[in-house]
């Protein structure tokens, strides 16, 4: 599945880190290194899966195991997204313009 950023959030990235403001809360936030990645690869409208995909070759996740690791930490991750209202499925997007 794909996602976009809300429209009511601004952000920017920096070393090692997003930065985001979402006008719908009034909340700043700051994204550490590994949740910036993952806020990157969905920014350029790519799927989890291949979100997953990249971070396990970025990092060298060879096993199952890990692969599994961070197919989880990746999906965790939008769930909160989508539950703190900065990201929505894009087949929502239209509707939150």
């Amino acid at each position: 599945m794909h996602y976009l950023i809300d429209s009511e959030v601004v952000w920017t990235p920096s070393l090692n880190e997003v930065r985001l403001y979402s006008a719908r809360s009034g909340e700043f936030r700051t994204l550490n290194h590994t949740a910036a990645e993952i806020w990157l690869e969905l920014a350029e409208n790519r799927s989890v899966p291949d979100v997953i995909a990249e971070l396990a070759r970025r990092h060298s996740a060879e096993s199952p195991a890990q692969r599994a690791l961070i197919a989880k930490d990746v999906q965790e991750f939008v769930e909160r997204l989508l539950a703190q209202d900065l990201l929505v499925a894009a087949d929502q997007g239209d509707a939150r313009v």
